[in-house]
């Protein structure tokens, strides 16, 4: 589900690559998708409890860690989208 947004962001560059917003706004993306996935993984794979059970029921958890990279993904996410109206607002639609 998370590839879907390939499709957009290619076009985006594609039409837009000689605007500095449009690489700025890639790399914010890639940031957002990589805690997003990151976070994802350490869930699933139950890192790092795994390796030390019992040490992380309290702090460091995986579903803690988890909830961490969302939030961070979720502010690089609303980051983006400032960047975003910044740019219609100098450039228009």
């Amino acid at each position: 589900m998370g590839v879907s947004g390939a499709a957009p962001i290619l076009h985006k560059l594609i039409l837009y690559s000689d605007q500095p917003e449009a690489l700025q706004t890639t790399v914010y993306e890639i940031v957002m998708g990589a805690f997003y996935g990151i976070g994802a993984l350490i869930y699933a794979t139950r890192i790092p409890e795994r390796w030390k059970p019992g040490r992380f029921d309290i702090a460091g958890h995986s579903h803690q860690l988890f909830h961490v990279l969302v939030v961070a993904g979720a502010y690089t996410h609303y980051h983006t989208g400032l960047v975003y109206l910044k740019w219609r607002d100098l450039k228009g639609c």
